[in-house]
């Protein structure tokens, strides 16, 4: 008996039906494997479609889309409470942020417009940092990746709206998104160009500098060495992960500068907007970079506060980009601090 089986087991599995066979189910395993959604991503998903439903509902112009959006508010409403079910309670702020912290995400709701906001973002780095203004100010920051769910300002107005530097509950975020699609261009079009010369890191039409391209140049031109004249990385993977990572650390001291200033005005009755304006101006006059002068000089969000009307048309009326080569980092940071003084003496 024990012949008979080995001998049927044996003709079975030299078989090329058998081979077949085997084949499709390992290929069926495989495919099971990349298609299988996981609790916690159909947790994502719908927490991100009930949200931005929400923001639609918003932003709707008229009544038909605004029902539509509803109906598709209250179906992923339905899916959250049974996927949440037993794990948190996503009404509460508190659990529901515990929940995402230990999964690497940060979440967080505000007031924005009179209605909520949220962010759901990747936490892909956090430190504590320190400084005086004059008086001294610590505080816990989290750098923030790829965002899940945007701000509303966001979602409403796209990249115009984006900020690098916000404040919420669990500290000061700095918005590595915000220059790291800047970094990835900047990269892949020196990539392409396979540039080996200073000259081959910015644009120039009929004689002028292009101010952005020659801006980043101006920041990021050691770390534009390394990679394209002295090649130290061969593998583009590996390059792009190197000028990344260097090209961050460049404007981190920035950013962080213009947390301080946040974390100094929170307690105070400022708009939102004017905090802003005074933390981009503290940021450039403490720690000051061509490329983040160029993006808030060029994109400064538009206000019908009159302070910050006028604070970013001085600043934007400072230091013309025709004369590239002759603008310092001092001169930046004196007109930061010229406009800012202003501001808090009117």
């Amino acid at each position: 008996m024990r012949d008979k089986l080995y001998h049927f087991l044996k003709r079975m599995f030299s078989s090329r039906y058998a081979h077949l066979f085997m084949g499709l189910i390992a290929l069926y395993g495989v495919s099971l494997l990349i298609t299988h959604t996981s609790h916690f991503e159909k947790l994502v998903y719908s927490l991100m479609k009930y949200y931005y439903a929400d923001y639609e509902v918003r932003a709707s112009l008229f009544q038909r889309d605004i029902l539509e959006a509803g109906f598709y508010k209250e179906k992923y409403k339905e899916q959250l409470s049974s996927l949440t079910e037993g794990y948190f309670d996503y009404h509460d702020k508190k659990e529901t942020q515990a929940f995402f912290i230990s999964k690497k995400l940060l979440y967080d709701v505000w007031q924005e417009k009179n209605r909520n906001s949220y962010l759901l973002a990747q936490v892909i780095g956090k430190g504590i940092h320190k400084t005086e203004v004059p008086e001294e100010v610590a505080f816990d920051y989290l750098i923030l990746g790829g965002k899940k769910i945007v701000p509303f300002s966001e979602y409403e107005k796209g990249w115009q709206a984006r900020v690098f530097v916000s404040i919420g509950e669990k500290g000061v975020y700095i918005h590595r998104d915000s220059i790291d699609y800047l970094l990835s261009w900047y990269f892949d079009s020196l990539w392409e160009s396979d540039t080996r010369s200073p000259k081959g890191f910015y644009s120039e039409w009929r004689g002028f500098k292009d101010p952005l391209t020659y801006s980043l140049y101006r920041d990021l031109g050691e770390i534009c060495e390394d990679i394209f004249q002295k090649r130290l990385y061969r593998n583009k993977k590996e390059a792009k992960k190197y000028f990344m990572e260097e090209g961050f650390k460049v404007f981190l001291p920035t950013m962080l500068a213009m947390g301080v200033r946040l974390v100094a005005d929170q307690d105070s009755n400022f708009p939102s907007d004017y905090q802003y304006l005074r933390a981009c101006l503290t940021g450039l006059s403490l720690n000051p970079n061509y490329t983040l002068f160029y993006l808030l000089k060029t994109n400064s969000p538009y206000s019908y506060n009159p302070l910050v009307r006028r604070g970013w048309e001085d600043f934007c009326h400072r230091l013309d980009f025709v004369y590239l080569d002759e603008i310092t980092l001092n001169q930046i940071s004196n007109a930061a601090k010229d406009i800012l003084k202003k501001l808090e003496d009117s």
